[in-house]
């Protein structure tokens, strides 16, 4: 590994045991082992280096669900990795912690923009891997449906909550799924 995935990695590590807030410069460079001078040489400003985390943390939950899928492609095996993943609540808090943090600084919401075009991309990846003919609008529901689900679920914390997330993340992956003709009978 190269610096630039030891910063990934231990700013992933430190936002996910403390939150967004936390995710300094000085307090990455000590978690990665580094001088804050090799930080800023690959990550100039703070939104760089948020960006860049979320981008490593949300994208390698993205490639767990994809080699999941090359596994076993299909609607219950996306439907599963993704209620996993909400779930547990990691990737919606890094886009919530986004959120706020671009209320002070205009760079992030910048910044967001894209990372939110990258994702739904992957999306519409992992969809059609699953078998779900996914164009732009299918691929912005189920983003917009997922995040919905999680931010629920990350208000209450309960197993109803958590159930609600995986029926709705089923539930979205059946509408989405052509449905076959069934044959007539002869």
């Amino acid at each position: 590994m190269g610096i630039r995935e030891d910063i990934l990695i231990a700013g992933s590590t430190l936002l996910r045991e403390k939150g967004v807030a936390v995710l300094t410069q000085p307090q990455i460079a000590r978690a990665a082992h580094i001088k804050q001078s090799h930080l800023t040489y690959y990550f100039p400003t703070r939104a760089d280096l948020l960006l860049a985390i979320a981008e490593f943390t949300i994208f390698s939950a993205m490639d767990n669900v994809a080699v999941q899928l090359q596994a076993k492609p299909q609607g219950k095996t996306l439907a599963d990795a993704v209620s996993k993943i909400m779930i547990e609540g990691f990737p919606p808090r890094v886009f919530i912690g986004l959120i706020v943090a671009a209320d002070s600084d205009p760079d992030i919401r910048r910044l967001l923009r894209k990372l939110i075009r990258h994702v739904r991309t992957a999306i519409q990846h992992l969809l059609q891997q699953a078998g779900i003919a996914a164009d732009d609008e299918a691929a912005r529901l189920f983003h917009a449906a997922i995040i919905g689900l999680a931010v629920m679920h990350l208000a209450r914390l309960n197993k109803e909550s958590a159930n609600e997330v995986r029926e709705g993340v089923a539930t979205l992956i059946r509408v989405l799924t052509p449905k076959t003709p069934k044959r007539a009978r002869s």
